[in-house]
């Protein structure tokens, strides 16, 4: 039967939460046509048994990508894209348990509609295989918020084939690339919010977004100057992102110019910079890569 949609699993340390994720990945109700690409960077021997013993179970089900050395996430991430064969690419991480029937809800939304991603509500847990937590939904859910704020939560699906239009994950961001490739989507295509639980996620105060040293606050400043989210802006802290390239992507060995996959870039910026200098009553300009705020 034809891979329709490939999972996207990035996966490191996750010896704790492997087993629990193959043994309920089989229950899913779209698990025949689709697909799990597993891109697992400095795997323990006991890890790749486990995968080895779901192969044999279940052929041409999960795709193993075994790294020697630890990359990015955003390498990770690319690399299980340009391995994957399904046309609808759903974003899961091994440490985050799925419903039953959620590739099966984001499938069916996605094909029968003109869109180009679907997400739907979650719930926080803090310890693994928890089904108790609270629930996060998106009562707001407009392009004016999906190119500000990252609402596509976990376990959001896109459309694969729109990533020669928007690019891919930068992989220069070690936390936001996720939010990143998020606010692209939102620019180039239309979403659904499927008003369902798709998912338990993990908040254990332990992934590269939420753990006490994470770069998500850092790369959250960068993300907002590059698409002129200005108003959320940290300002005392711009020089801290200075170690980013703002106008290029990297991606597969590349350097891409944002322009590249958003020809409208400069226009969109000055815009948003018009706007930001309107609405500041002092009309205090500063002037720094080219940015004015």
């Amino acid at each position: 039967m034809t891979i329709e949609v490939s999972a996207i699993s990035p996966c490191y340390k996750m010896g704790n939460y492997l087993e629990t994720f193959l043994e309920l990945l089989p229950k899913q109700t779209f698990f025949n046509r689709m697909e799990v690409v597993l891109d697992h960077n400095e795997p323990m021997q006991k890890e790749i048994e486990l995968v080895k013993r779901f192969q044999s179970r279940y052929p041409n089900r999960l795709k193993h990508i075994i790294l020697k050395k630890v990359d990015p996430i955003g390498v990770s991430m690319n690399r299980c894209i340009n391995f994957s064969k399904g046309k609808y690419l759903a974003i899961w991480n091994v440490d985050d348990l799925r419903t039953d029937n959620s590739i099966e809800l984001q499938y069916n939304q996605i094909k029968k509609e003109k869109i180009g991603f679907v997400c739907g509500n979650f719930t926080n847990v803090k310890k693994f295989g928890s089904i108790n937590g609270k629930i996060t939904r998106n009562k707001i859910f407009n392009k004016n918020e999906l190119t500000q704020s990252m609402l596509l939560g976990p376990f959001f699906m896109f459309k694969k084939k729109i990533c020669k239009k928007i690019g891919l994950f930068d992989e220069q961001l070690l936390s936001g690339a996720d939010f990143d490739f998020a606010i692209r989507l939102a620019l180039f295509s239309k979403g659904k919010m499927i008003d369902k639980n798709l998912g338990y996620y993990l908040n254990n105060q332990q992934g590269a977004s939420t753990r006490k040293d994470s770069l998500q606050p850092l790369e959250a400043n960068f993300i907002y100057m590059r698409y002129g989210i200005f108003h959320k802006l940290d300002k005392n802290n711009i020089y801290k992102i200075m170690r980013y390239n703002i106008n290029n992507f990297f991606f597969n060995n590349k350097k891409h110019a944002v322009e590249k996959y958003l020809p409208f870039y400069k226009n969109y910026i000055n815009q948003k910079i018009l706007k930001h200098i309107n609405n500041n009553p002092f009309r205090f300009y500063e002037k720094k890569n080219n940015f004015l705020f």
